[in-house]
């Protein structure tokens, strides 16, 4: 009987000890248990993210590559328009070239015009005058052997007819005649004058050409119309360059 309560007692400890023990090991249980599943749960979690960035990687890296070709394009485009633009800056210059060069010759020409009007005639009369003066000179030149021939027989009869004459056998002209210069041929030593036979001037008178009150040289007029005239710069009388607008003087 005894040893019936006793194991009874045991029993009843037994069973004691193991609810202590279940109520104190369960909650522990359960939290692992609950750890494990959020750890699942985090894995899971974690797996999407770095599927979701892996997919956003190769979104980000395809959207790169297309911008790098972009990029690639529009360099090459660029580099296109500067040449382009570098074609047409070089185009500019040499119209801004040409633009310079035609307003020169614009201006010389009409620099040219200006001293035609001076004259006060056509470019055809002028023409003619210097083609009469040409073949004046051709003839002239074809004289000079018989120049020279006649030269020694002349020279005394020269001497006397200078003695008669007072050396000065220059026909006369009106006394203080004043003009100008307007053309000037140096290849054939003569010169346009801005006075005529209204100014006073005759063939064959002599004029003196000065620039700031110096003598440049001396001319003998071989052809006179109304308000011109075209004389020959007079041998060893030329003392410096005769230009357009000197003053001559009687």
């Amino acid at each position: 009987m005894l040893l019936r309560i006793f194991l009874a007692l045991a029993i009843l400890a037994g069973a004691g000890v193991i609810a202590v023990s279940h109520f104190q090991v369960r909650p522990h249980i359960e939290g692992i248990i609950g750890e494990r599943e959020k750890n699942a749960k985090d894995r899971d979690t974690e797996k999407q993210a770095k599927v979701k960035a892996q997919t956003e990687l190769k979104a980000t890296a395809l959207k790169l590559k297309t911008t790098e070709t972009a990029l690639g394009e529009t360099v090459i485009q660029l580099a296109a328009s500067k040449q382009q633009t570098e074609a047409e800056q070089k185009r500019a210059a040499g119209l801004k070239t040409d633009l310079d060069k035609t307003r020169l010759d614009l201006n010389e020409s009409q620099q040219k015009l200006a001293r035609w009007d001076g004259i006060g005639l056509d470019p055809s009369q002028v023409k003619g005058l210097i083609d009469s003066e040409k073949n004046m000179r051709a003839a002239n030149q074809a004289l000079d052997e018989e120049k020279k021939f006649f030269a020694k027989k002349f020279a005394d009869s020269d001497k006397k007819l200078k003695e008669i004459l007072g050396n000065d056998p220059d026909p006369p002209m009106t006394a203080g005649m004043k003009g100008k210069v307007l053309v000037v041929d140096p290849k054939w030593n003569f010169v346009v004058l801005d006075v005529g036979e209204k100014q006073g001037a005759v063939q064959n008178g002599v004029l003196m050409i000065s620039r700031n009150s110096k003598l440049v040289a001396k001319v003998r007029i071989m052809n006179v119309l109304a308000d011109r005239s075209i004389a020959n710069i007079m041998p060893g009388w030329k003392l410096g360059e005769v230009m357009e607008g000197d003053y001559v003087l009687y």
